[in-house]
């Protein structure tokens, strides 16, 4: 670094890039960090391509590429061609794909430019290096200020440091942290051992060693584990194999090349070594590095990567979507269809999958989600890219390079490389905008005329024709991404609002009421003690005292609740117009639509709403309704709709001559309508588990309004509100079925999904005076089967003890007069929880841990079992 060079202004323009994408963020307005990221690289390609166009007006260009170059290209092609299977089957979706595919356009230009301009001068290529090593300093240190004292130095406080996402800093997660480190740390010992380098950068470079790999060690990624080991071990091998020059192999056996050679392996060594008991390095052990390597071979690790990755295969070879095979279902879809597929590939594995689920909304595995994605045509891209970029690496090692440093560098790309692709193996590795632009600079470096001598250069006579529709490609994906961001700014905001209403509402509905009646007792018992007291006494004084403090304070928590409610409300509107300005920016920010649909459906939403409304609502004449289709245009296979109907009305039974009461329980049937269709839109872009229960309890509670409404509803409305009843019904059933489908298991990562059996047991039973005995009890037998196989399964890998389910099913048994029922009921209990039964009785034989820790409520289960064995007709 020590030759100066005059800096050309696009190289200059690429180095500000560089040194600023890792931190541009407003950190108020980010929910998912890299948003903010892609925008920002979106603009400056816009910035530099407008530059190229007056540079280059009218004049002719040469292009530098070579075959990774070229399947790149043809990787951009293909996420075009697979917006042909997201028109045909979620259209809706279309514009949140089109702008990823636009988006990988500016990447392979990006790879394009890297390889023309900054391979044009192996000088450019290291103050490249340089700059990213310089932002992987800062992102060093805030890790380890996140880690050790729960502080960041663009975010402030941060939280609790023991917790393992406290590893977060500006790029993301610990995962991406670790992974764009990982990839510097041979940078930095690039630097470090740099020949004709002066002693103040290979100081600074040896520092970068030392808290690089500091972090890495304490984001606990294995991939990120193996990638480092295995990237050192093939560096190794490379440079050992390259071709060196006799003035490199005299460096190499020099003094000063081993005392740093030394030093760097000594860091390493020490650190690992730090990192296998307890010192202040780790934490006091809180990261144990041999114990992430082991847990490598966990097997419920390799259970939960495998579903993810499986899912994604499925998406690929879905016989229903033949197309999905040659283009895949579209770039950016597998958080859309995910959930779908995890639930196809956990009922044909149900032994080892059902307790490895995830919120997965990526396929971790970078290759697996292409192929599901863009089918055949963009997973031989990838796949071609790789081999090519392989066949390049080793052939330039056999090359003699006219720089020592270059022989130098060129092994420690093949480290870097090493874990890109190993952590894209389990990971998402190329989601996070920094660490992807550091990844596609080392390669498009690696492959530049700098170390290759087979590149190839494309003539253009008249740059416009190339630099012209790259410039249209820019403003259209920058377009795209300043929509993302914008949405997801007022996502953050309207997320923050809601938040605070929902603690409002549960200070005024629970806390304080809970608080005045603990007053209000007080003052009873006072005011009975008063009795026993002469007025005028110390002690009547006393008391009084006493009593009119406590009515001061109830008096002040009235005042407060009064306060909270309007609070309350406030928030409630500013949440509304939030989400609501965030699906005007992006339509398919499902999480905006999905908290909108909780809005929808809020005590204050009703309150705010009167009976004379409905007309307006049916009409969609006030806010909430922008978002909602009427009907579902697409693949109905992959959504989880009962039909394509996607907005329900009470406007068949409304009529302006209903009395009050029939008018304000259709009012409320809306409002809940409401929330459903919300949700239901949601699932265009946002497929999320809870939203399936939900459905199903908001559909039970229209099918107990209705019951009510044929109270109050004139005769000839009767039938009316029995068909729409009626509909209501079978649609609950369906959402609570696809509940327990999408996620038959799984509640030792999700403990709150437990009782997800036992719920719809419980809906199900409390409608038995509405609806024929025999219809459900055919249901119960349907969720009872179910349950009976998901409890075995979890059994075997952390519990399933149904105690809860069987407990309700003995009171049902005893409500029923039919003995058939009776009969009916029984047999299946028996024989659909009988594996789960034995496996339990094994267990406590002999003397399982599993059967201690559980014991209270496996004895519970096993006596309401044999409640029913004994009621078997023999």
């Amino acid at each position: 670094m020590q030759e100066k060079a005059k800096i050309p202004t696009d190289i200059l323009i690429f180095l500000v890039l560089f040194a600023l994408i890792p931190f541009l963020m407003v950190p108020n307005l980010v929910y998912e960090y890299s948003t903010q990221k892609h925008l920002v690289f979106s603009l400056f390609m816009v910035v530099i391509l407008i530059y190229y166009l007056l540079k280059y007006f009218s004049k002719p260009i040469s292009i530098k590429f070579t075959y990774p170059h070229i399947f790149l290209s043809f990787f951009s092609i293909s996420a075009f061609l697979s917006l042909i299977s997201v028109y045909i089957e979620n259209k809706y979706y279309l514009p949140t794909s089109a702008g990823v595919a636009f988006y990988i356009v500016l990447i392979a230009f990006f790879s394009y430019v890297i390889s023309t301009r900054f391979g044009k001068d192996f000088k450019f290529i290291e103050y490249g290096l340089f700059i990213f090593m310089v932002t992987g300093t800062v992102i060093a240190i805030d890790g380890l200020l996140n880690k050790f004292l729960g502080f960041d130095l663009f975010f402030g406080k941060y939280g609790d440091p023991s917790q393992r996402i406290a590893l977060r800093t500006t790029i993301g997660n610990p995962n991406f942290v670790s992974d764009y480190l990982a990839q510097l740390l041979p940078i930095s010992i690039y630097f470090t051992l740099r020949k004709n380098t002066s002693i103040y950068i290979r100081i600074y470079a040896l520092a970068n060693v030392f808290i690089m790999y500091w972090v890495v060690l304490l984001a606990q990624t294995r991939s990120i584990y193996l990638a480092t080991f295995v990237g050192l071990g093939f560096t190794i091998i490379s440079f050992l194999i390259s071709n060196k020059k006799d003035t490199l192999k005299n460096y190499i056996k020099s003094k000063e090349f081993k005392i740093w050679i030394i030093l760097v392996l000594s860091v390493l060594a020490f650190l690992f070594l730090m990192f296998n008991f307890e010192t202040p390095f780790n934490r006091g052990g809180e990261v144990i590095a041999a114990d992430r390597f082991a847990a490598m071979a966990s097997v419920s690790s390799w259970d939960e990567r495998s579903l993810s990755w499986l899912s994604a295969v499925k998406q690929f070879a879905d016989e229903n979507h033949k197309n999905h095979f040659i283009i895949g279902s579209g770039i950016n879809t597998y958080p859309v269809y995910a959930v779908h597929y995890l639930a196809d590939v956990q009922a044909e594995n149900p032994e080892r999958f059902l307790y490895a689920w995830n919120n997965f909304k990526r396929a971790h595995n970078d290759y697996l989600q292409v192929l599901g994605e863009t089918g055949i045509l963009g997973f031989s891209s990838i796949l071609l890219m790789l081999v090519s970029l392989m066949v390049i690496y080793f052939k330039v090692l056999k090359l003699e390079k006219d720089d020592d440093n270059k022989s130098l560098l060129f092994p420690l790309f093949g480290w870097s490389a090493a874990v890109m692709a190993i952590h894209a193996f389990t990971e998402f590795a190329f989601h996070m905008h920094p660490n992807l632009i550091l990844s596609v600079f080392i390669l498009s470096s690696a492959v530049s005329e700098q170390f290759n001598s087979h590149v190839k250069s494309f003539n253009i006579k008249n740059s416009q024709v190339v630099i012209i529709p790259l410039v249209l490609v820019g403003i259209v994906a920058s377009y795209y991404k300043i929509n993302e961001v914008t949405s997801e700014a007022f996502f953050v905001k309207g997320n923050r609002e809601y938040n605070s209403m929902v603690s409002l509402i549960n200070a005024t509905e629970s806390q304080i009421p809970n608080i005045i009646s603990q007053l209000e007792a007080q003052k009873s018992s006072l005011q009975k003690q008063l009795m026993n007291y002469t007025p005028g006494s110390v002690n009547f004084q006393r008391i009084t005292q006493s009593i009119n403090q406590i009515d001061t304070q109830i008096e002040d928590y009235k005042n407060m609740q009064l306060s909270y409610e309007n609070r309350a409300e406030q928030s409630y509107k500013n949440a509304f117009e939030y989400f609501q300005k965030s699906l005007k920016w992006n339509p398919n920010f499902g999480k905006s639509a999905f908290y909108l649909s909780q809005l929808l459906t809020s005590s204050i939403r009703q309150n705010s709403l009167t009976y004379e409304d409905l007309p307006k609502i049916f009409e969609k004449e006030i806010d909430g309704y922008d978002f909602m289709i009427e009907e579902f245009e697409g693949a109905m296979d992959l959504m989880p709709f009962p039909d394509n109907i996607l907005r329900d009305t009470v406007e068949p039974i409304y009529s302006s001559d209903l009395n009050n009461n029939a008018k304000q329980i259709t009012l409320k049937i809306q409002t809940l309508y409401d929330g459903i269709n919300q949700l239901e839109y949601s699932y265009l872009s946002f497929n999320e588990k809870n939203a399936y229960r939900l459905i199903g309890r908001i559909y039970y509670n229209i099918v107990i309004l209705y019951e009510q409404l044929k109270d109050y509803i004139p005769l000839d409305k009767l039938k009316t509100v029995e068909k729409l009843q009626d509909e209501a019904y079978n649609n609950f059933h369906h959402w609570e079925q696809q509940a327990i489908y999408i996620l038959p298991g799984g509640w030792n990562r999700f403990p709150e999904w437990e009782d997800v059996y036992y719920e719809y047991l419980l809906l199900t039973v409390r409608l038995i005076n509405i609806y024929p005995q025999d219809e459900l009890i055919n249901k119960i037998v349907f969720i009872t089967q179910k349950e009976g196989e998901a409890d075995y399964y979890m059994a075997q890998k952390s519990r399933g003890i149904p105690d809860s389910s069987l407990k309700l099913l003995s009171e049902l048994y005893s409500t029923l007069r039919d003995e058939n029922l009776k009969n009916q009921l029984v047999e299946n209990i028996v024989s659909n929880y009988k594996a789960v039964y034995n496996y339990y009785k094994s267990l406590k034989e002999e003397g399982s841990p599993n059967y201690s820790r559980y014991q209270d409520r496996i004895e519970s289960f096993f006596s309401d079992y044999e409640f029913f064995t004994r009621r078997m007709v023999k």
